[in-house]
């Protein structure tokens, strides 16, 4: 995960590179300079970007694939082993509201309740 958010932070920090200077005709040996950690290379807030980016992508991907689990099991199981929507009359005094809940969101996904 860590790999993925540099990854992705240092493609949305990338600028366009300037044209390419004629290569020196003789390169001198000198010592790499350390490697720096995230924190040095972006700012704050670049970072809490990438971070946010990722965390709605995650959310995204995670809808999608409840999504993908609720049509197969309605596809498989028949109607028989599918619960019965609670009433009023039976269960608590909120069962019908929340039936009703659940299915705007079950029918609607994407789409936030009014």
């Amino acid at each position: 995960m860590l790999k993925l958010f540099i990854l992705i932070a240092a493609l949305l920090a990338a600028t366009p590179s300037s044209p390419a200077s004629p290569a020196p005709s003789r390169t001198t040996a000198s010592p790499s300079p350390l490697p720096l950690t995230p924190e040095e290379v972006f700012s704050r807030r670049a970072l809490r970007r990438a971070r946010l980016l990722i965390q709605m992508r995650m959310l995204q991907l995670r809808d999608e694939r409840l999504d993908c689990v609720r049509e197969a099991l309605r596809r498989q199981l028949p109607d028989a082993l599918w619960p019965e929507v609670p009433s009023p009359a039976r269960g608590s005094a909120n069962a019908a509201t929340a039936a009703e809940h659940c299915s705007k969101l079950f029918d609607n996904p994407g789409r936030s309740p009014a």
